[in-house]
């Protein structure tokens, strides 16, 4: 073929843009193949015919370096009197891949990696003579050859000089810098071997980091050493389909237009975001929003908390990898749950910060100085309009009947009390979901829908996870009926279940909300003798709201210390908060009691404590029950801020007959003896004295094998008077007796 018909054949290709990187590269092999013969060609002609060829290479031949390149561009090898025209058909070669990747439109990954790390064009070609031999051996091999030993078939600087164009040469010497993006973003690795860090920079060997070869390989698994700490993220939607309040979505719509910057101004210019909320908020599906917002670009998530345990050299590279991952992929980073991280751990993230990243933390801190300040985006609890809607698209009208067969709420009512009574997030309401189908088919198999308990126990499933450590949670079996008690204090306590039912109601709809600051918790106050039925109060009213109830015991909270107190309280509250619970606060006087007069240290720091403690209350949103036996302790700035102070008497006689027949369950054997009406007019007990009395008398009775008569009964009358000094004597028992003698 002639020069013309050559020039002819070449301007035709040029005009054909590369289907595929694998299109490009394949070019670019025969380009380098016809490079590395020029070289050895010129290795040749310095040698001279008196080099020892048994010894070139170490022991690698001559004609084994002719036939690896043969093979590796196809073609005979011409002599070294042709390498004139050997330097034309590199010129030619060179200029027709340009022309054709300037024709391309297709994603080619050697030119993506230039645009995402800002790679100049020479590093490119070093780049791709690093990725040579990752490809094919035998450019390993001619690499050898032409560094004269068989075991160096990494490139080294020195071998990059010759084989890159000879102009550029101070320009090559700049790509091995500490400046170099290639060196900076750890694309390339300079001296691995064992021993190199002796020998000068430009004789070290030259490695492609592994993940860059995948890359430009189109091999697209995560990092290694992101896979125990990261994640690819995709958008369900966009940033209107977010379960998120409306003010925080057109947070997200300004972020994404600040981040879409004018085509002069520098992505990396753009300032971080810090989404602020509660896990479950939405934070991370906002962020995978916002990346599709902002062209359809991947979310690569990091998660904080994975990383906290790692040493901080780990953490570091662990970052420097997510960051060159996003940037690969021209992806959002997102490092999710923060606060996760230590100080130190968050100074490594810092010293190698690409700009716009989104942050998420429960709440706002501060950056540092060299950092740009963070565009802060707050997560709230979603009102109780968008829970409801979150809670019917997860119900979809499927409410079952329980095992028993009594029909539960109707559906369309029950996602407006999971509502009203738990503060969830939308991740929250999602995972509350899956529990609850998963009640439902361990129950009664795949196919079953939960019932109204189900939704119910999966939300508080979700709303009390780290309460325990702090508080214990009473588990309560009774009932409205099963509580004995004045009619006045049964009203008050309907009316509190009522309150708390209708909060929504009065606070929302109503727009009472909007004149209170504070104050839209509920503040209950019972009094009265130990075992008149406070406890049991409380486990009635939280289990008729669909709650769960936990019980602090103050005298465990109050603290010696200076400050311990209030951070006690704090983490009562603050997780209570979360956790959509009804706080009961046993044993009140020992931190409510009234204030002193200051007279040294420790009455000042007493007085701060229940001011803390008043204020913490008043910022609570729940339900708080402080239970006393003693009401004239407590201080009055207590009872004014108290919605219901509810006072439990001892039980009149006709109160204890009842509290005394409704002990007996109705499997319990019962004698004909038992005389309810003179247990209970003669003595006069609280009902959780009389629970016991009854227990002990079952307990004689079964020792026995006998029903449980009067004689058992009397029995655990004198065990329990005796406990509470109250010995009884003979005379208790005359009426008693009188009555037996005439039976």
């Amino acid at each position: 073929m002639n020069k013309t018909n050559q020039q002819s054949t070449d301007s035709r290709q040029q005009a054909t843009p590369y289907a595929s990187t694998h299109d490009y590269l394949s070019d670019y092999w025969a380009l380098l193949a016809l490079r590395l013969h020029r070289e050895v060609l010129l290795a040749r002609l310095l040698r001279g015919p008196s080099v020892n060829e048994s010894f070139l290479g170490l022991f690698l031949s001559e004609p084994e370096v002719d036939q690896a390149l043969a093979a590796l561009h196809g073609v005979t090898l011409p002599h070294s009197d042709q390498a004139i025209d050997l330097e034309a058909a590199i010129l030619a070669r060179d200029a027709a891949i340009a022309a054709r990747v300037a024709a391309t439109t297709a994603l080619l990954r050697p030119i993506q990696l230039t645009r995402q790390f800002d790679l100049s064009s020479l590093a490119l070609e070093l780049v791709l003579l690093l990725l040579a031999p990752e490809v094919d051996p035998r450019f390993g091999r001619v690499y050898a050859y032409l560094q004269d030993d068989v075991s160096r078939r990494c490139l080294t600087p020195a071998l990059a000089l010759r084989l890159l164009p000879r102009s550029h040469e101070t320009a090559v010497r700049a790509l091995f810098t500490a400046a170099s993006p290639l060196v900076f973003e750890r694309l390339l690795h300079i001296g691995a071997g064992e021993g190199e860090s002796f020998l000068p920079l430009i004789d070290r060997s030259l490695k492609l980091d592994d993940r860059i070869v995948d890359y430009l390989l189109e091999q697209d698994a995560l990092d290694p050493q992101l896979m125990e700490y990261a994640y690819w993220m995709q958008a369900d939607g966009c940033l209107e389909d977010l379960a998120v309040p409306a003010p925080t979505r057109q947070a997200l719509r300004h972020l994404a237009s600040l981040w879409r910057p004018p085509a002069w101004q520098a992505p990396a210019a753009a300032p971080p975001a810090l989404f602020c909320g509660r896990p479950g908020s939405g934070r991370r599906a906002a962020a995978a929003a916002v990346a599709h917002a902002l062209g359809e670009r991947a979310l690569l998530v990091v998660e904080a908390p994975r990383l906290a345990y790692l040493p901080e050299d780990r953490v570091a590279a662990c970052w420097r990898a997510a960051v060159r991952e996003a940037r690969l992929y021209g992806a959002l980073l997102h490092l999710a749950e923060a606060e996760a991280l230590s100080e130190t751990a968050r100074a490594a993230v810092w010293a190698h910060w690409p700009g716009s990243v989104i942050l998420s933390a429960d709440q706002p801190w501060t950056l540092p100085s060299y950092v740009s300040a963070p565009v802060i985006v707050h997560f709230p609890l979603p009102d109780v309009p968008l829970r409801r809607q979150l809670w019917a698209a997860r119900l979809n009208g499927q409410v079952a009947q329980t095992p028993s067969g009594d029909t539960q709420t109707p559906s369309g009512d029950t996602p407006a009390e999971l509502a009203g009574r738990f503060r969830l997030t939308p991740g929250q309401i999602a995972q509350a979901a899956i529990a609850a189908r998963q009640r439902a088919w361990l129950r009664d198999g795949p196919h079953a829908h939960p019932t109204r308990q189900d939704w119910f126990e999966g939300a508080r499933q979700q709303s009390n996870p780290a309460l325990n450590k702090l508080a214990v949670k009473i588990v309560s079996a009774y009932e409205w009926d099963d509580l004995v008690l004045p009619r006045a204090q049964l009203t008050q306590l309907r009316a509190i279940e009522s309150q708390v039912r209708h909060a929504h109601t009065v606070y929302e709809q109503w727009g009472f909300g909007r004149k209170l600051a504070l104050g839209r918790g509920l503040n209950v106050l019972f009094s009265g003798p130990s075992g008149t039925g406070k406890t049991m109060a409380a486990g009635i009213l939280a289990r008729s709201l669909g709650l769960d109830i936990y019980k602090i015991d103050l005298s465990a909270v109050v603290s010696k210390y200076v400050g311990e107190t209030e951070k006690n309280l704090s983490r009562i509250f603050d997780e209570a908060a979360a956790a959509n619970v009804v706080l009961f606060f046993d044993e009140a006087d020992a931190l409510f009691g009234k204030r002193s007069e200051v007279r040294d240290a420790h009455d000042r720091y007493a007085n701060i404590e229940i001011s803390y403690l008043l204020q913490k209350m008043e910022e609570y949103e729940g339900v708080s029950i402080l239970a006393t036996n003693f009401s004239q302790n407590l201080d009055e700035a207590f009872t004014r801020r108290m919605q219901y102070v509810i006072d439990f008497p001892l039980p009149t006689i006709e109160d204890r007959q009842r509290l005394w027949r409704g002990m007996f369950p109705a499997a319990a054997p019962r004698a004909d003896d038992v005389d309810f009406a003179f247990l209970s007019a003669q003595f006069e007990l609280s009902g959780g004295n009389i629970k016991n009395c009854v227990l002990a008398a079952a307990f004689l009775a079964a020792e026995t094998d006998e029903p449980i008569g009067m004689a058992h009964l009397i029995q655990g009358v004198v065990r329990e008077m005796d406990k509470l000094g109250r010995p009884l004597t003979r005379a208790a028992f005359a009426d008693y007796y009188t009555q037996a003698r005439r039976r």
